[in-house]
């Protein structure tokens, strides 16, 4: 087997982190990601694991076709869990590719076992609860990259532990997102035009509906709505 070549996801969110000694990728499914960081020199040693066996059999065969076996610690198990089988605490960890609903548990039930580790993280749904959790557990988002691959949008995050005193983040932080509100790049145009007609939607429907609705999510749609065209406004 020769070099790994990564889709524009992946390759992304391995950019986002600085090269280190000793990198986790939690949920490594293939272990594309695991190979690459090693292959690439951005990662001395990598933590590769995933909670499905299977998974993690499919991550194994690659590293080992590649003879990068004896540069890897491989671990099935549920989340952050996985950073038990490392002798040193790990620098970087990535998680990629889930839900935000159970990427915030995994944050949640791991944070002990983080010390102080930066984070590279992917959630598909629900970045508003992420960057909420990241709050609650002590962490601030440096960098927030959108990226398109295969006719669908992603946002990576990069994030380190708060600096004293540093304050969360209000409303329309967490449902746009602290780093792009201020630097705006071209493709979250995109990302916020979609979201506008999704909005737009979901409040007309609410509006006109027959049946009771619930208030509060009617207004909070209300609300983001309104922040969205605020910052679609940057753009013009």
């Amino acid at each position: 087997m020769g070099a790994i070549s990564l889709d524009g996801r992946l390759k992304a969110a391995m950019l986002l982190a600085r090269p280190c000694g000793v990198c986790a990728d939690i949920g490594a499914d293939h272990g594309r990601l695991s190979a690459a960081l090693l292959q690439s020199g951005r990662a001395g040693h990598v933590l590769t694991a995933d909670v499905s066996a299977p998974s993690l059999n499919k991550a194994k065969t690659l590293l080992g076709g590649l003879g990068l076996s004896d540069r890897a610690t491989f671990a099935v198990a549920d989340g952050l869990r996985a950073l038990d089988a490392l002798s040193v605490p790990a620098e970087t960890v990535f998680v990629l590719g889930m839900g935000g609903q159970t990427l915030s548990r995994i944050l949640e039930e791991g944070r002990e076992r983080l010390h102080g580790a930066a984070l590279v993280l992917g959630a598909q749904t629900d970045l508003p609860l992420v960057r909420e959790t990241l709050c609650r557990i002590g962490y601030r988002i440096r960098q927030e990259q959108p990226v398109k691959e295969s006719g669908r949008y992603y946002l990576l995050m990069q994030c380190t532990p708060a600096e004293d005193g540093e304050p969360a983040y209000d409303e329309r932080q967490q449902l746009l997102g602290p780093v792009l509100l201020r630097e705006h790049p071209p493709l979250w145009r995109d990302m916020l035009e979609r979201r506008e007609r999704l909005l737009q939607s979901a409040v007309s429907s609410m509006e006109q509906a027959k049946t009771p609705v619930d208030g509060e999510q009617l207004a909070l749609y209300r609300r983001e709505l309104d922040y969205v065209r605020q910052a679609l406004q940057l753009f013009e």
